[in-house]
Parts: structure tokens; C-alpha cells; sequence
């Protein structure tokens, strides 16, 4: 869990600058492009709080459209708390 917690987190920084990039210049490369750089929807529990994160990609034909989807008990939230979140997991795991 927390290998795709740490894979969804380094996507969303490695696509920050996305929309200025050029995507790829046919239909099937760009849903390839898309397919390739997206992340599943992923659920975990923290505590008493269940997260979600999920990384979009979509492409048209001049710009690269990026974002995460992110949620605390249903309720959006942001990068960092996922990234708070992982920290956690990430002490108490070398704790026990």
C-alpha cells in the first residue's frame, strides 16, 4: 500500500508542469500517454481517517490535462495531507 501511496505521490510531482508540455500527436498516443501516466483509485486507513488518491492524466491535442484526485472520509483534501498520511504510515511501520 504505501509503495502506491509513494507511486501516486511522485507522479503528481513529476507531471506539476504538464499542461505546457506537448502530448503526443496522434489518438493513439495520447491515450497510451494517458493510460501509461495515470494511477488507479487507491484506499487506505490511517487511524481512524480512510484516505483515497487517484492521478489523472488526459490529453488533447495541444495540452496535457494532470490532476489527483485525493479525499479524507469522503471529503477532498490535498497533496500534503496524503503526503502527511504517508509519513504516518511510514512511523509507525519502523515503530512496531
Amino acid at each position: 500500500m504505501k509503495n502506491a501511496i509513494r507511486d501516486i505521490i511522485a507522479q503528481a510531482e513529476k507531471m506539476r508542469n504538464a499542461y505546457f508540455w506537448s502530448p503526443p500527436q496522434n489518438a493513439a498516443g495520447r491515450r497510451n500517454y494517458e493510460q501509461y501516466n495515470s494511477r488507479e483509485k487507491i484506499e487506505w486507513v490511517d487511524g481512524r481517517d480512510t484516505y483515497t488518491a487517484e492521478y489523472i492524466v488526459d490529453c488533447s491535442c495541444r495540452n496535457i490535462y494532470a490532476h489527483g484526485e485525493y479525499t479524507k472520509n469522503g471529503k477532498k483534501t490535498t497533496l500534503t495531507a496524503i503526503k502527511n498520511s504517508l509519513k504516518r504510515l511510514e512511523a509507525t511501520a519502523s515503530a512496531a
